[in-house]
């Protein structure tokens, strides 16, 4: 037997070669302690060793004794810990950017001047040095000095570049001083060792024979190791390889200078090759994709080989695990794979904690951070005094500090607007805000972790025993914090009693949140098993599910460091890998499957979703399926799309119709009511019959201002209600602007925008309220406006009237009295050369206008005797967009019913009442009409409309609201672009659905 074998992976590679190690071995004999068997991978090495104890039972061998099975990385360890007099603790990247600092504190007084500010700005480019480094020491090697470093790169990067030999030998200096290590500079130790032939003895008394499985595309200073023990040792090298020979095999055999052969079929697992039977899923949805993956699992699985699920996006990990949950039997699942802990919910609690400190200003806290670190669900597992829940607390001020509407807040004004929590508050500021403000030692941040999980003690303490995922989470990301984040901060070389700024640890300790995972190992071998696609090295599986297989996904994209692209790699003579190993992995994966379901998300470019394509594996397999005519088997799995046409509406029982019936007996209707109705009938379900409180929404609302605006001229003209006027006179534009600043403070505006949106929003007002204020002078200069008498500020306009009710099966309620009321701005009578009543609303947006063009088809409109969702949209479109001129049709009517109270001129002289919006952002047209008609046959036509015929309207709107079986969804879907009630009405179209 050669000492180089090939084995395919049709054949089960992993249990041919345990075929072939048992027949050159025997379980019984001791000396087989002294074989040693290195995988590139632990699972692999489980399996294996899981592989000899099955066939050792099925043969009836007593097992007593293994080989030593070790992944390479424990291979490593072992070497480096034998091999090395006194072994030095692996450390975290960490650790090993500040040595590499402290190279360049020396070298080139970097931080001599604002230490800090260098200390900040140099640590991630000293993070990509360290790649640089381990580059080097994976070929074995010691950098030079690259004497025309790239252009582009920083100052720095350039400077370091050009003497990269003396850095990297002052850095290798420090670490070795300060008892550091890592894995690259362990692999490059143990060449050195090995080269000079040291302690081989140390390795004889261990070592009889050594066997490397699986490896493929080894550095430099892998194959040297590898190498010396082909050389100084009886050793085995078996590779998991097909025909034609992939390349980075044929690399890897030529780089150890060894000849193979393929293994005897006698020991073949599988005798017969058969191609696997592969099927392609198409879907837009991960959800879906999750989804139907999980239908292709059954409920029981015996054999670890028998199915797996590989996952090489980690963040799909929980949707498949819950999805997997909530299944009527519920499968053991088995799990190896890194998972990023950036989604674990008390890391993003850490992460915000972070932001807050990030963007605080001065004692001002961001609202929206501030709610989101009380409103993180851990916190409704506490409790203040008494039993009243943390939950109930936090809701109280969300709701307070949301009708206030304030961008900042301090913790101070927190704690007295609920002085009642007062003790509560001030705990969970001291230990979420307050302890992290001013922060000077790496001790202090530790302590604050401490405090924060120490605070959530009882809740990680009932969570211990749980065996769900969320709890199974959360156990091994508090295992991180205590075992790998919190030592740093501890650490004594470069960490404790140091002092640096809390903006500078902060970024350390967001760096770390961001960067660490937890590894899942998958042991032991039962059930499901769900894996990265790393770890599916030498593996083999009957069913083979592989979600995201996508481009940039499988293969990944690669991380990218600027100090290492290609063009720098050929400078430094590092080699440059492509995507041939991942086109190995691939492959062998597959070829070693009887069966395959591969999935995909394919989403073309759009606004909503990033463009998400098939992976360049998918194209290749449906190729090579073509090219041997075998139709590829595809299903889309496709969503289910809501058509509006079949679900039109949230349908109205009879108990709607009673209650609606009630309210518009018993309540003033407003035209908001109206209003609301004809845009969207669900909103108005929301609104009106289940009464769900719009959200306040943080920060500056569109209501602000048009309250700011109403309450301005309020102010200005209300101490003139009853007079008549001319502007000129009253006019102190000082006395003016300093009741707009005074109003303006009390709005708190500074409050509730950032600091240079006030700034022009401020001038933008001043100089709004100047000029309209001159544009009324300048009528009256002019000699348009003679006089002007103000009738009301603030006017309410109530009308008592009775509708029918068009609706047989209300056959008790056939009239209906209700009141119609309404709230109008400015009403006014202007002198002109005929006189005026106008009927004014203000409003903030320059843009708001009524539509006088569709208003002049109001009065040939005719109703529908249907009440329909069709007929409640042609009324609604004769208002025009937004319905701007509903609101001043139903005020104009409600001026016109009482035109006696304010008309003083006898019943034959000409007067016109008009309807419009003062918008004094518009400096070029500040007032915006209704009605823009001259002739007195035409304003005739208009009284006559709104003696009766408007009636008839509101009457067939309020039946439309009683008798039409739906509340209708509204005909335009971008009224519901800044809706309040975006998620129940999602929900609720779901369930239509």
């Amino acid at each position: 037997m050669k000492r180089c074998l090939l084995i395919p992976p049709s054949s089960h590679f992993l249990k041919t070669l345990t075929n072939l190690f048992l027949d050159k071995y025997s379980l019984n004999n001791p000396n087989i302690l002294k074989v040693w068997c290195i995988f590139p991978t632990k699972r692999a090495g489980l399996y294996f060793k899981n592989y000899l104890k099955e066939k050792a039972e099925l043969k009836k061998i007593r097992a007593g004794f293994f080989p030593k099975v070790q992944s390479l990385e424990e291979f490593v360890e072992n070497l480096y810990t034998d091999l090395t007099d006194s072994p030095s603790p692996q450390v975290p990247d960490v650790l090993r950017v500040f040595a590499f600092l402290e190279v360049l504190e020396k070298k080139k007084n970097l931080f001599f001047e604002k230490k800090e500010e260098n200390l900040r700005k140099y640590f991630s480019w000293g993070l990509k040095f360290l790649e640089v480094f381990e580059e080097f020491e994976k070929e074995g090697r010691i950098p030079e000095n690259l004497i025309y470093p790239p252009e582009g790169l920083p100052e720095l990067a350039q400077k370091i570049f050009e003497e990269l030999r003396i850095s990297y030998l002052e850095f290798t200096f420090l670490i070795e001083k300060r008892n550091f290590s890592y894995y690259s500079y362990r692999l490059k130790k143990i060449s050195e060792i090995l080269k000079e032939k040291r302690d081989i003895d140390t390795l004889s008394k261990e070592i009889s024979e050594i066997w490397f499985i699986g490896f493929a595309a080894l550095r430099k200073v892998e194959t040297e190791i590898f190498k010396f023990f082909k050389e100084k040792f009886k050793s085995y090298f078996v590779f998991e390889a097909y025909e034609p020979l992939p390349s980075v095999i044929k690399n890897t055999l030529n780089a150890l200078e060894i000849d193979f052969e393929w293994v005897s079929s006698e020991y073949y697992e599988r005798k017969t090759f058969k191609s696997p039977h592969i099927y392609f899923y198409e879907t837009t949805d991960p959800h879906l994709e999750v989804k139907e993956a999980s239908g292709l699992i059954p409920e029981k699985v015996e054999n670890p080989d028998e199915i797996a699920v590989v996952v090489p996006n980690s963040l799909n990990l929980l949707p498949l695990i819950y999805t997997l949950e909530g299944k009527e039997n519920p499968i053991e699942v088995n799990i190896t794979l890194q998972y990023p802990i950036t989604k674990i919910p008390l890391n993003q609690l850490l992460r915000n904690l972070i932001k807050a400190q990030k963007e605080k200003e001065g004692k001002f806290y961001p609202a929206k951070i501030y709610l989101k670190i009380l409103k993180h669900p851990y916190f409704s597992a506490l409790e203040f005094g008494e039993g009243v829940s943390c939950q109930k607390i936090v809701s109280e001020i969300e709701t307070t500090l949301r009708k206030k509407g304030y961008l900042k807040i301090t913790l101070e004004e927190v704690e007295e607007l609920f002085p009642g929590y007062r003790e509560f508050l001030e705990r969970i500021h001291r230990v979420f805000f307050k302890n992290w403000e001013e922060i000077q030692t790496p001790f202090e941040l530790s302590e604050n972790l401490k405090s924060i999980l120490q605070i959530f003690a009882p809740l990680f303490e009932r969570l211990k025993e749980k065996a769900d995922w969320h709890s199974v989470l959360l156990r091994n990301y508090i295992y991180i914090i205590e075992t790998k984040i919190l030592p740093i901060f501890e650490e004594e070389t470069y960490f404790k009693d140091k002092k640096f700024s809390g903006q500078f640890l902060l970024e350390i300790l967001e760096y770390l949140l961001k960067e660490e995972t937890i590894p899942f190992i998958g042991d032991p071998l039962k059930g499901l098993q769900i894996m990265g696609f790393l770890e599916t090295r030498l593996l083999s599986f009957k069913k083979l599910i592989i979600l995201d297989v996508n481009e940039g996904i499988l293969p990944p994209a690669p991380s990218f460091n600027p100090l290492l692209t290609e063009e720098i790699k050929s400078y430094l003579g590092i080699p440059v890998f492509r995507n041939e190993l991942w086109v190995y992995y691939f492959e062998r994966l597959i070829k070693s499957a009887e069966e395959v379901h591969l999935f995909y998300i394919f989403v073309e470019k759009g606004k909503t979703q990033e463009f998400r394509e098939p992976s360049r594996f998918i194209q290749k397999l449906k190729w090579e399926l073509e090219k041997k005519e075998v139709k590829p088997v595809e299903k889309l799995i496709p969503l289910s799309f809501e058509i509006l046409s079949e679900k039109d509406g949230i349908p109205k029982t009879k108990k709607d119709k009673e209650l609606l019936l009630e309210i518009i007996k018993n309540s003033e209707i407003s035209r908001y009511f109206l209003e609301t109705y004809l845009k969207c009938g669900v909103k108005f379900y929301f609104k009106y019959l289940l009464k769900l409180k719009e959200t306040e929404k943080i920060g500056l609302k569109p209501v602000d201002v048009g309250n700011f605006i109403h309450e301005f001229f309020e102010k200005i003209f209300k101490e003139l209600e009853g007079k008549e006027i001319l502007i000129k006179n009253v006019y102190n534009e000082k006395d003016i602007l300093e009741k707009l600043d005074f109003l303006w403070l009390t709005y708190k505006f500074e409050r509730k925008m950032d600091a240079l949106s006030h700034f022009f929003s401020k001038k933008i007002a001043v100089e709004t309220i100047r000029r309209y204020f001159n544009y009324l002078i300048d009528m009256e200069k002019s000699g348009k406006v003679k006089r002007t008498k103000i009738l009301g500020v603030e006017k309410e306009l109530k009308l008592h009237t009775e509708i029918s009710l068009l609706d047989s099966s209300f056959d008790l309620q056939k009239v209906l009295r209700v009141c119609l009321s309404g709230r109008t701005d400015f009403l006014i009578k202007r002198k002109e050369n005929i006189i005026k009543y106008l009927i004014f609303d203000f409003k903030s947006n320059p843009d708001t206008s009524p539509s006088p063009r569709k208003i002049g088809k109001i009065y040939s409109f005719s109703l529908s005797e249907k009440f329909d969702r069709t007929s409640i949209y042609e009324v609604a479109d004769i208002f025009g967009s937004n319905l701007y001129s509903f609101q001043l049709l139903f005020y104009y009517y409600l001026f016109y019913q009482h035109k006696e109270k304010f008309i003083t001129e006898d019943k034959g002289e000409f007067v016109i009442i008009n309807a419009g919006f003062i918008t004094p952002s518009d400096f070029k047209r500040p007032e915006k009409f209704l009605f823009n008609i001259s002739s007195r046959g035409e304003w005739a036509k208009v009284y006559k409309y709104f003696e009766n015929s408007f009636k008839e309207l509101i009457e067939w709107i309020l039946n439309h609201i009683i008798i039409s079986n739906k509340f209708y969804f509204p005909v335009d879907d971008k009224v519901c672009r800044y809706c309040e009630y975006k998620a129940p009405c999602k929900n609720y179209k779901y369930l239509l659905g």
